[in-house]
C-alpha cells in the first residue's frame, strides 16, 4: 500500500514538473515576442551644427513698454448688468429665517417670591432613590460573586475527592507472601 502511495506521488511530481515547463515555455515566448514595427529607437545624441542659428532674438528684459498691462471689459450696452440685477431678485433669500430675534427678559416681582411653595426634601429623596439603587446593586453583586466562589469551590471539592478514589482504587491489591 505504501509502494503504490509512493509511485503515485513520484507520477503526480513529474507530471507538475512538465506542466510547470510547458507553462515557462509558453509564457516566454509570447513576452518576449515584439513585432518589427513596433520597436522605436530614438537618436541618443543630437546634431546642432545642423540647427540654423538665430540672429534677431530678443532679451528678456526688454518688454515693451507701450504695452497694455491690463484689460477692461465693459458691459457694452449695459443688457450684462441688467440681467445680473434679474438673476440677484429671482433667487431667494434662504438666510432671511435664519436672524436671530432678541427678547427682553421678564422681570418676576417680589410678590411671586412669597407665594413660592419650596420643598426642601425634593433633593433628599432623589438622593436617597439613587443610593438606595446603588446599594441594591452592590449587594447583588455580592451575592454573585458568593454564589460563583462555592461553585468553584465545590467543584474543587469533587475533583479532590474523584483523585482520591481513583488512588484508593489503584492500591488495592492482594499481598502475597
Amino acid at each position: 500500500m505504501a509502494i503504490t502511495q509512493f509511485r503515485l506521488f513520484k507520477v503526480c511530481t513529474c507530471l507538475a514538473t512538465v506542466f510547470s515547463f510547458l507553462k515557462r515555455l509558453i509564457c516566454r515566448s509570447g513576452r518576449g515576442r515584439k513585432l518589427s514595427g513596433d520597436q522605436i529607437t530614438l537618436p541618443t545624441t543630437v546634431d546642432y551644427s545642423s540647427v540654423p542659428k538665430q540672429t534677431d532674438v530678443e532679451e528678456w528684459t526688454s518688454w515693451d513698454e507701450d504695452a497694455p498691462t491690463s484689460v477692461k471689459i465693459e458691459g457694452g450696452n449695459g443688457n450684462v448688468a441688467a440681467q445680473q440685477n434679474a438673476l440677484e431678485q429671482l433667487e431667494p433669500d434662504y438666510f432671511k429665517d435664519m436672524t436671530p430675534t432678541i427678547r427682553k427678559t421678564q422681570k418676576s416681582e417680589l410678590g411671586d417670591l412669597d407665594t413660592w411653595q419650596e420643598n426642601t426634601n425634593a433633593w433628599e429623596e432623589e438622593e436617597d432613590a439613587a443610593w438606595q439603587a446603588e446599594e441594591v446593586l452592590r449587594q447583588q453583586k455580592i451575592a454573585d460573586r458568593e454564589k460563583r466562589a462555592a461553585e468553584q469551590q465545590r467543584k474543587k471539592m469533587e475533583k479532590e475527592a474523584q483523585r482520591l478514589m481513583k488512588k484508593e482504587q489503584n492500591k488495592i491489591g492482594v499481598k502475597l507472601s
